[in-house]
């Protein structure tokens, strides 16, 4: 048990406990940096994804975050915000960012977890699915981005395409 701010009694338990624990039941290698923070090497359909899940104890927050391991040798002009922007209108839950310093994509999102004693398998299965689903989804269009042309129309014309009804 953990004492909060407030001087009440916590008794919430660390989700990077639960998360390490069925992480480990599927044999996917981890690598826990500090009590708080948790980072595994998941395989989507385009890459592999590095996550990594942090807990905040003050907030009751996870953050999950993914790096899509694609990026610009060269400086990415200003047209990644316009990209960024027209993206995190399609994404379900989280967002994309770029970080300037590695010139990269990550992928990023935060749960609440306020009164949640203990974290579901279905609800680590689903942070993971939720992490993969996205990046899957969108890495084409930043791919076409990076590699190809810097032009968000063009990116996300030639890599997304949604379908609608059924075959």
């Amino acid at each position: 048990m953990q004492f909060g701010r407030e001087k009440k009694i916590n008794d919430i338990l660390n989700p990077i406990d639960s998360i390490e624990d069925i992480i480990y039941k599927y044999d996917i290698d981890f690598f826990r940096d500090t009590p708080n923070d948790l980072s595994i090497r998941f395989k989507g359909l385009w890459d592999s994804y590095d996550v990594n899940f942090s807990w905040d104890e003050f907030k009751e927050i996870i953050e999950i975050s993914s790096n899509l391991r694609i990026s610009k040798e060269k400086k990415v002009n200003n047209n990644i915000l316009s990209l960024l922007s027209l993206v995190n209108k399609k994404v379900s839950l989280g967002f994309f960012d770029f970080c300037n310093q590695s010139q990269s994509i990550f992928f990023n999102y935060k749960i609440s977890v306020k009164g949640i004693k203990i974290l579901s398998r279905e609800q680590i299965e689903d942070f993971i699915d939720v992490v993969t689903s996205e990046c899957d989804r969108f890495f084409p269009v930043f791919y076409v981005f990076l590699k190809k042309k810097q032009d968000p129309n063009y990116a996300l014309k030639a890599a997304l395409f949604e379908t609608y009804g059924e075959a």
